[in-house]
């Protein structure tokens, strides 16, 4: 290389201290023992990260994990709530059929109704006892005690609920849950699901109660396996009181928090909310205006992650004491890598520079290689043409007919084989030729050779993109051309009988229309699986019924039977009445360099 020397390296430069060959400064690359601090910066700070991210994720995903078991948690009870309600608005139901249309005196004093409701009462054990009251609010019968014991609950909020409505001329039998009360007759904590007793003309008659024991929902909630500890509430819609605490040991339940009311309130059919330290999931009882509300403390949740936590921060606390280690040793090793890869450096360059001079060469021979093959295929084609024409004009200056078309036929199959060579010094893959334009263009140029010789000729063709190996494109040329030129020479014996021969490289035009006798010939290239086809056929007089193809002694069928087995090709001929068909199935290989379909 011309250019200025480079200075001695001194031992205490490196590989970024050198100067380039113009003189310039390089840019300067970081030394190894900045690097490893980087690294290992970068890998205290990635540790940092990872463990603040993990256990900022993890505390999300467990409060996210009681989110949704809170969720599944008060669908169940939900659900239980729903059907509770259902089963004791049946029997209430049932009380005021049974009830409707006697006079309160025969249903205070009726044994046999009191008999049918309590047996009713006896298979729902969650409900203590059913209450009729008439228009007054006198209890006239109860499941609890027969007879009925004196009780006025004109001045309870049901009863009032009902009144009110009747008064309000409202026919609707609207189902009403009451407050949490201590009974006056069992003296213990319960609240009731009521509904109005109406008279035949509709006016206020009473009302028909049952008594649902809380301490049945509090044991329900108390078997369920819920994690974390939860309090389960189940509340009134609208005023929101208490009806059932699981656990609370007052009498009295405390009252809803003011995040759970909050969060009714804002989404009255259900939803989740979540504080400073509380998680709170409500949801609706269908179309009963109670809420059941399941509230799990954050305290026992984050006790349980930072549990879970805790084998992960010993192990980031380990990787950064490894990555310390590491660091140390890297320091140390920076020295001794640094004399390394001055030798390193040295010898790849001197590796780069023989590849590159190899890498040079190799690609002028190849270069030199594929000019000569074009060259070698394009004289190979003047050549051959040279020699199809000679045999033309020799055939057209002999006076023995036979003789003449003997020689045009030899100059148009040596025509086909230059017309090989001319497509392989035009593509770039010198393995593979595009068969379909070989095919289209040989059917096209005999076909306006056919017309210079007299008859309407057509050639449809039908050809699909395939490519074939070089090594075998000459035997199937070969092979197109002379299924063609049989099939113009024999097909329609009438008119081709005129043919004397055909001149190769015909500049004859093709008429824009052929009229309706014309005589077609239908050539074909496809692929059918793992077989390329090409077919040739015909709607002429067709062969005799005695013909046999492997015993003719005509040329173009003993080239077509030879070629045939130099390609390992299965040849098919059929009668298609009128006329026939030739077949040729070549192997798979052939189809490899196949274009796309």
């Amino acid at each position: 290389m011309n250019g200025p020397a480079l200075p001695p390296l001194s031992d205490e430069s490196t590989g970024s201290e050198r100067i380039a060959a113009d003189g310039t400064l390089p840019f300067r690359k970081p030394r190894l023992e900045a690097a490893i601090g980087w690294l290992a910066a970068c890998g205290f700070l990635f540790l940092a990260v990872v463990t603040v991210v993990v256990g900022v994720q993890s505390r999300e995903r467990a409060i996210d994990g009681a989110q949704e078991r809170a969720r599944a948690a008060v669908r169940v009870l939900a659900e239980h709530a729903a059907r509770l309600f259902d089963a004791a608005d049946l029997l209430v139901e049932y009380a005021a059929q049974e009830s409707a249309g006697r006079p309160w005196t025969e249903v205070a004093g009726s044994r046999v109704l009191w008999d049918k409701l309590n047996a009713q009462r006896a298979r729902l054990p969650f409900l203590d006892a059913i209450w009729l009251n008439d228009a007054t609010g006198l209890l006239r019968l109860t499941t609890a005690a027969f007879p009925a014991p004196y009780s006025d609950a004109s001045d309870r909020e049901i009863f009032l609920f009902h009144q009110r409505n009747a008064q309000q001329g409202r026919l609707v039998d609207q189902p009403h849950v009451g407050p949490r009360i201590i009974g006056r007759v069992t003296n213990k904590a319960t609240f009731l699901l009521s509904r109005r007793l109406s008279e035949p003309d509709g006016g206020f008659r009473g009302i028909a109660s049952v008594t649902i024991d809380p301490s049945y929902l509090s044991g329900f909630y108390k078997e369920l396996d819920l994690p974390h500890e939860p309090v389960t509430i189940l509340v009134r819609a609208g005023s929101l009181d208490v009806l059932v605490r699981e656990p609370d040991s007052s009498a009295e339940p405390a009252p809803l928090s003011d995040t759970a009311r909050r969060a009714i309130e804002a989404e009255p059919d259900g939803g989740i909310a979540r504080d400073s330290a509380t998680i709170v999931a409500h949801r609706r009882v269908d179309s009963w205006p109670v809420h059941v509300v399941v509230r799990l403390d954050l305290a026992p949740i984050l006790a349980s992650w930072q549990r879970l936590i805790a084998p992960y921060a010993g192990l980031a606390a380990a990787a950064a004491m490894a990555l310390a280690a590491l660091s140390v040793f890297g320091f140390r090793q920076a020295g001794a890598a640094r004399q390394v890869r001055r030798e390193l450096e040295r010898r790849v360059r001197d590796r780069t520079a023989s590849l590159e001079r190899t890498i040079g060469e190799r690609d002028a021979v190849l270069a030199q290689k594929d000019l000569l093959m074009r060259e070698a295929n394009h004289r190979i084609k003047n050549s051959l043409q040279v020699v199809s024409s000679l045999l033309s004009l020799q055939g057209q200056a002999v006076g023995d007919a036979q003789l003449s078309e003997h020689l045009l036929e030899a100059g148009r199959r040596v025509q086909a084989i230059a017309d090989i060579h001319r497509l392989l010094y035009r593509v770039d893959d010198v393995h593979f030729i595009p068969f379909h334009d070989y095919l289209t263009e040989l059917c096209r140029e005999l076909e306006r050779s056919a017309r210079s010789e007299g008859g309407n000729w057509r050639l449809e063709l039908v050809v699909e993109p395939v490519e074939v190996p070089t090594d075998h494109a000459v035997q199937l040329g070969l092979l197109a051309n002379e299924l063609v030129m049989n099939a113009i020479k024999h097909a329609y014996r009438p008119l081709a009988s005129t043919m004397v021969g055909v001149a190769a490289g015909s500049q004859a035009g093709t008429p824009d229309r052929a009229p309706e006798d014309t005589n077609v010939i239908v050539v074909g290239l496809r692929r059918d699986g793992e077989t390329l086809q090409m077919i040739v056929g015909d709607r002429g007089v067709g062969l005799p019924p005695d013909f046999d193809w492997r015993r003719s002694r005509s040329l173009g069928m003993r080239l077509i039977h030879t070629l045939s087995k130099q390609l390992d090709a299965i040849l098919s001929i059929e009668n298609t009445d009128p006329g026939v068909r030739f077949t040729i199935s070549l192997p798979h290989r052939f189809t490899v360099g196949g274009s796309p379909d």
